[in-house]
This record gives structure tokens, C-alpha cells and sequence, in this order.
């Protein structure tokens, strides 16, 4: 039994992290290829997928409200695109930070969604961060994440150079959960307190 379980927490490494081309729909929003993390981080990799999936989503954007935030998950987009997410509004360079625990899997420059992380969470699912203004400084793929990671700043990099910074927040679920390869983020998304996290910080900066 404990080498079968092995067995498939390896096939599930190989489908989170391995890079290949055709792992995106062509109408896809995340990225269509990037480096991936490899092998280095098994113990972290193997620790998440056997974990349950989040059922809340701090919301990543600092300052921003739940209610605020329009639903415009699967709205059409240009070219037979789907909107595989939420746009979450804000001024350039707000701060954006880990909406879960987890590993940072990808980050790069993709041609649609600029400047991207992806996060791998609880149960496999992965967290896509896009349109970026920019990373945070040092981040790097098989960092580490918690919800109080920073992981870049509002921008509208990518496809989005027409339209007022926004982060597009989108979660793509477990490969072996054929009824969730897209997940709305939106019914899953908690307000943050801001004043807590500030606190964190400052505590932080000053030990």
C-alpha cells in the first residue's frame, strides 16, 4: 500500500511541476510553458497534494473588500478565450500577497498574463497570479509561501496593456479532478484583515 501511495504522489509531482506544452488549453490564461521547480522540492511537494484543498481564499490584494470584486469568471474573451478567473481592481502597485500556504512552481513573463507566479497549494491545486507590475524583490521559484508572503505588485502587464492595473486571480484544480480543472475563486474568497498583516510586517522589519 505504501509504495502504490508513492507511486501516485509521483505521478502527481510529475503532472504539477513537470513542463510540457500542452498542459494549458490553447485558450488558456496561465501560462503556456516555464521552467517548473524539477525535482529539488519533493518533501514540500508530496506534504500539499496530501493535504485537502483550502476552502477559503484570503483575498490577495491588499485593501481590497470581497464585494468589490465583479464576477466575471468564464465571461468571453477575444479570440474564443474564456475568462479563467477574477480580475481584482486596484491602483498600481498595491501589494499582492499568497491567498494559501504553499510553493511557488512557476514565475516568469508569460504573453497573456505578463508577469506571473503560480503557487501550488493544499490538494494540488495551483494559484495563478498575473499581470503583474512587477515580483517581489528575491522571490523565486521553490520558495516557500504562507498567506502573508508578498508576491508582487498590481500592474497590467501582458494582454492586459488597455485596461486599469488589476491582478487576474485564477486557481486551476488537481490534475487527477477532471471536474475542476478550473475553479471560480470568487465563492471561495475571505475578506483579510489588513491591520493584522500590517502588524506582522512591522514586527518583522523591526525584531
Amino acid at each position: 500500500m505504501k509504495n502504490v501511495l508513492l507511486l501516485l504522489l509521483l505521478f502527481a509531482l510529475c503532472a504539477c511541476v513537470w513542463p510540457r506544452s500542452s498542459q494549458q488549453d490553447p485558450g488558456s490564461e496561465a501560462p503556456d510553458e516555464s521552467p517548473g521547480t524539477g525535482w529539488t522540492h519533493f518533501d514540500d511537494y508530496t506534504r500539499l497534494l496530501v493535504q485537502p484543498p483550502d476552502s477559503e481564499l484570503l483575498m490577495p490584494v491588499r485593501g481590497v473588500r470581497v464585494r468589490q470584486v465583479t464576477d466575471t469568471f468564464m465571461a468571453p474573451r477575444p479570440g474564443g478565450r474564456l475568462h479563467e478567473g477574477q480580475d481584482i481592481f486596484a491602483p498600481r502597485g498595491t501589494p499582492i500577497y499568497s491567498a494559501t500556504e504553499g510553493l511557488i512552481i512557476r514565475m516568469g513573463y508569460g504573453q497573456l498574463g505578463g508577469l506571473y507566479v503560480m503557487v501550488l497549494g493544499p490538494g494540488g491545486r495551483r494559484y495563478y497570479y498575473a499581470h503583474l507590475d512587477q515580483h517581489a524583490d528575491g522571490l523565486q521559484v521553490g520558495d516557500r509561501v504562507t498567506p502573508q508572503t508578498l508576491l508582487g505588485y498590481v500592474g497590467n502587464t501582458g494582454n492586459a496593456r488597455t485596461t486599469p492595473p488589476h491582478l487576474h486571480f485564477g486557481v486551476y484544480g488537481s490534475w487527477w479532478r477532471s471536474d475542476e480543472r478550473v475553479v471560480n475563486p470568487l465563492p471561495l474568497l475571505v475578506n483579510r484583515n489588513w491591520q493584522t498583516l500590517e502588524a506582522l510586517e512591522e514586527n518583522s522589519s523591526n525584531p
